[in-house]
């Protein structure tokens, strides 16, 4: 069986030494990337270093496949608002208004649903009311 690899020509110009340069190159760079965006990679920090001391508190139970499932099982809602808000600061448009109409229209659709002894379609109608008119009005004033 022939190899269809191209032959290395032995008179070519590669450096010996040159993966360790190019590697020494991709870290520093890495170290650049990172000190000249302290800002936007500071949430990325903040992230590893809690899951990194939740680890060592709880003796790797906090990153157990079981534990992983579990989370992601109970605050589905909350991850799915998380994955809108992220794309929303890592381009740089923060906006933290979103946990408090969050707030708002649950406790809307809980008085109506438990308070009211409404149906629950009426609860997440309204929720969902109450939620477009809160964007109406912050869109109005943002732009």
């Amino acid at each position: 069986m022939t190899s269809t690899l191209p032959k290395k020509d032995p008179s070519s110009d590669e450096r010996p030494g040159a993966g360790a340069a190019a590697l020494h190159s991709g870290t520093s760079n890495l170290r650049r990337l990172l000190a000249g965006n302290v800002r936007q990679s500071g949430i990325v920090i903040a992230f590893v270093a809690i899951v990194a001391l939740f680890a060592v508190l709880t003796g790797g139970v906090s990153l157990s496949p079981g534990n992983i499932t579990n989370i992601v099982l109970q605050y589905s809602y909350i991850l799915v608002l998380a994955i809108g808000m992220v794309i929303v600061i890592v381009g740089g448009h923060i906006d933290l208004s979103v946990g408090s109409v969050v707030a708002l229209t649950g406790a809307v659709a809980a008085v109506l649903v438990i308070g009211g002894g409404l149906p629950w379609w009426v609860g997440v109608v309204a929720a969902v009311g109450v939620g477009v008119l809160v964007g109406v009005w912050h869109g109005f004033w943002v732009a």
